[in-house]
This record gives structure tokens, sequence and C-alpha cells, in this order.
């Protein structure tokens, strides 16, 4: 019994180290990045459970508040000085694994893998993440699906061109001051634990000359660091350690390693040829809907249009798909225009 157990654990480690190995090119393009199935019962997720009336204190105190400045922030966030705000109640995870798989089929492991690590908690907080897949694979919706079916205020962030000072906000001293990301998300949704998606974190730039988002990031990922994040525009300490970060990519060669370190790395699959008949007609009901037309007038994909996409969509970016339906769309306006 001795020696299975010995050969497997260094079957384990082997696989851990070639995995986490950056020359071996083939494991960190298959690499998963998945944590151990064993749920992280850290000191600080122990610490970050919220007292039991369910709400949090964010910001506790305005600093330089007798500043002219400080007299104007204190107005705008008089509010929220000292409240508890609420967290997200956890919702009917069964219902929601339910309704993403009916939507995502192909993606049943990856909503299984997150709302697993729900199961128990009175709210919702969701470990900071990647999804990682290529273009076009409907991560970005799934990523706003899974957070609205968990019933939790979020905001969707387009990653391209973000600058250091959006996520981490300005001083207040500056005409552009403005507060954190997050600290703008508990105020505009007046919660204590809204979701943040990053969509395709990968895009922001990597330069040092006028800071950096990822090692802004770093700080407010950290349990420890978020619940006494420095809000340069508040100026004081303010509990973030309660919001939830979903982030996706395409890949993630360019992400920094402490960045990677500090998330979930989860890869989404592809769409197969198999989720056809599914998506293109719920793409063509979307056409039906923006054009202003009630969908249910919508004839439905006849046997040979599914042939005809079939043909030439293989599985892989739905964005692909969408152009063929708008095309086959096209077609059968021309084809009844001439009835």
């Amino acid at each position: 019994m001795l020696l299975n157990y010995e050969a497997e654990l260094k079957s384990a480690i082997l696989h851990a180290r070639l995995a986490d190995d950056p020359t071996n090119k083939k494991a960190a393009a298959e690499k998963a990045w998945r944590d151990d199935d064993i749920e992280d019962l850290s000191e600080d997720d122990a610490e970050a459970e919220p007292a039991p009336n369910n709400s949090v204190v964010v910001i506790r105190s305005i600093g330089n508040s007798t500043t002219s400045e400080g007299k104007r922030v204190s107005v705008e966030f008089q509010k929220f000085v000292q409240r508890g705000l609420p967290l997200p109640a956890a919702s009917d995870l069964s219902i929601a694994r339910m309704q993403l798989v009916s939507e995502f089929p192909w993606v049943g492991s990856v909503a299984d893998d997150i709302l697993n690590r729900l199961v128990g908690r009175g709210h919702v907080y969701v470990r900071p993440t990647i999804l990682v897949g290529s273009p076009g694979c409907g991560k970005t919706r799934f990523a706003r699906r899974l957070i609205e079916e968990l019933q939790t205020p979020y905001e969707l962030v387009p990653c391209g061109g973000l600058s250091d000072s959006a996520v981490g906000g300005t001083a207040r001293r500056w005409s552009s001051g403005e507060p954190s990301l997050a600290i703008m998300a508990v105020r505009r949704h007046e919660c204590a634990g809204p979701a943040i998606i990053l969509d395709e974190i990968e895009k922001v730039g990597t330069g040092r000359h006028n800071g950096n988002v990822h090692d802004v990031l770093i700080g407010l990922l950290e349990k420890e660091t978020s619940r006494r994040w420095f809000d340069p525009y508040v100026e004081a300490n303010c509990d973030l350690s309660h919001v939830s970060w979903l982030m996706t990519a395409n890949e993630v060669g360019s992400v920094s390693a402490v960045l990677k370190d500090r998330c979930r790395i989860l890869r989404f699959p592809e769409p197969g040829p198999d989720q056809l008949p599914l998506l293109a007609s719920r793409i063509l009901e979307r056409l039906y809907l923006e054009a202003g037309h009630d969908p249910r007038w919508g004839t439905p994909l006849e046997g040979f249009e599914l042939a005809a996409l079939a043909g030439n969509w293989p599985g892989g970016s739905i964005r692909k798909l969408e152009r063929l339906v708008e095309k086959l769309v096209e077609a059968r306006e021309r084809h009844w225009g001439r009835q």
C-alpha cells in the first residue's frame, strides 16, 4: 500500500513540475492551471468571513477630511463611511448550474469547478479566476451569465488600453482624481461584494513607465492586502476583500507570473460541431430580436440549412458561426423576396 502511494505521489509531483516548467511548451499550452480539489482553508480565508449580519464596513473613514478636497470627498462618500454594506446572498446553486449548462453545454466542468466552491457559503465570493480559451469561444458571455445567475452586481471592464489608475484609482489632488475600480463598484451597487469581470486581461500593457495594471491587481487579489486596501482618492484603508475578480484571456503567456500565481486558471473549451443546432438557433433568434421582429415568427432552421452551416463551421469560434448565420438570414430574405 505504501509503495503504491509513493509511486502516485512521485507521479503527481512530476506532473506538477512539468506543468509549471516554462520551457515545457506543450505543458504550458495545455495547462488548466487548476488548484487542488481540496478547498483552501487558509487563515486569510477564515479571517475574511463577515459578521453574522452578513454586512461589511468597506470605508471606515476619509483621510485628511479637514482639507478642501477631503471635505468634498467626505460629502461624496458620506452615506458609506462606517456603514455596513450587504454582501450578495448565496442563491440556489442547482438552479444556476442548470441554467448555465443549458446555455453553455460544452463547459459544464468549468461551471461545476466554480460553483462547487460556493457550496455552504452564506454569500457569494468567487476566488480570483482567469478563464483561458481561444477567441470567440464564449468565455466573456459565460463569465457575465455566471455572475448574473449568482445574482451578484458586477462591472464588465474591457482591458484593451486599461491603465493602472483606472484600476487602482487616482489621487484626489489631481483634476482627474477618482476612486479605484473596486470602490466605484461598491459605491455604484451599494454592495460590499460586487464582482468585477476583466475581459481579455492579456491586453493590459506590461510597461511600467506610468504604472502597471498587473502590479495594482496583485494587491487587490490578495486577501491580506485587499482587506486594508489604501485607496488614493479616499486616502484611507478600505476593506475590498469580498470583491470577486473574474478575468478572461485568449492566452496567459503575456500575463505576469505573479498575477497568475494569485489566480485559479481554468481552461475554457471551444464548442464542438455537436453544439451547432443549439448555437445556430439562438443566434437566429437574437438576429430576429435585433431586427425588431418577434422571434416566434422566425422559421426554424431547416435540415439543409444546418448542413450548410456544418459544412463551414467545424466548431470553435462562436463569432465565426454568427457571421455564417447572418449570411444565411440574408440568403433567406433574398429567396423570400423573389417569391
